[in-house]
């Protein structure tokens, strides 16, 4: 990936998260800007109550869901020990990374469907042996498909929004004036959601339409269409590796041009 030699790459995901990517682009010669679209906001009372009712549940008939990260983190946030408050629970992750942050915990989930969805999950089940119920603790707005289709085969299922995704409100002048002179080269876009709140931030379509875009999915596509951003680059697959080779591969396009 040399195409991105040199590139200053605006970054918009979490504090947190941007610096993972930051270390990516900079092992790949590119300049990462910082500039958080996202933050998360962890809804404490919500994880306390789940967590406090837990405590009087069979352990034997009860899975534990996670469908991220962050809302593994949320949940860690409210216990001393995670692996303690649901020790004796199966646990299930969607996705590999969930389950990654799960085991940073010593939490083991049972099964990961093979698809990182929702939908993967569904199938996934119908593989396992069901759950009397089951807790599951998400983001505060998100797909309730898993929800219906556990309900639909009986599973008494306690939907816990544990967390959720606000646009910040720091001062974005720095950013607007580089826009404004050209010295953004691209931008990432992870999700519909931070794709919404960059636009929100900059405050101006044509300025926020400046640098090359570059989005996780086609998901994400039809969502910055709906929002006036024209995208250049779709990921190939909803990682953040496939979406710098997505757009290495424009750069070097480019280039030859």
């Amino acid at each position: 990936m040399n195409h991105l030699q040199n590139k200053r790459i605006l970054l918009t995901r979490t504090s947190e998260q941007n610096k993972n990517t930051a270390k990516q682009l900079k092992s790949m010669g590119a300049m990462p800007v910082y500039f958080p679209c996202i933050q998360i906001d962890y809804l404490n009372n919500n994880i306390q109550q789940a967590l406090t009712k837990l405590h009087t549940e069979n352990t034997r008939s009860t899975d534990i869901i996670f469908s991220s990260s962050n809302g593994v983190k949320a949940v860690a946030s409210c216990t001393n020990n995670l692996q303690k408050s649901l020790q004796g629970f199966r646990i299930v992750a969607v996705g590999h990374k969930t389950a990654q942050t799960l085991s940073e915990h010593d939490c083991t989930p049972a099964f990961i469907p093979e698809e990182a969805s929702q939908k993967g999950l569904i199938a996934a089940y119908q593989q396992q042996s069901l759950p009397q119920q089951a807790y599951f603790f998400r983001a505060e707005e998100g797909s309730d498909d898993l929800l219906h289709a556990l309900e639909l085969q009986g599973v008494n299922t306690h939907l816990i929004p544990s967390y959720r995704a606000s646009c910040p409100n720091n001062d974005a002048s720095s950013i607007i004036e580089q826009l404004q002179n050209k010295s953004i080269d691209a931008v990432l876009l992870g999700s519909a959601k931070t794709a919404a709140f960059y636009v929100q931030r900059i405050a101006n379509l044509s300025l926020a339409n400046t640098p090359v875009i570059a989005v996780m999915s086609q998901q994400v596509t039809k969502a910055a269409d709906k929002l006036g951003l024209k995208v250049q680059v779709t990921a190939s697959e909803p990682s953040f590796k496939a979406m710098l080779q997505g757009l290495d591969d424009y750069f070097a396009t480019q280039d030859k041009g």
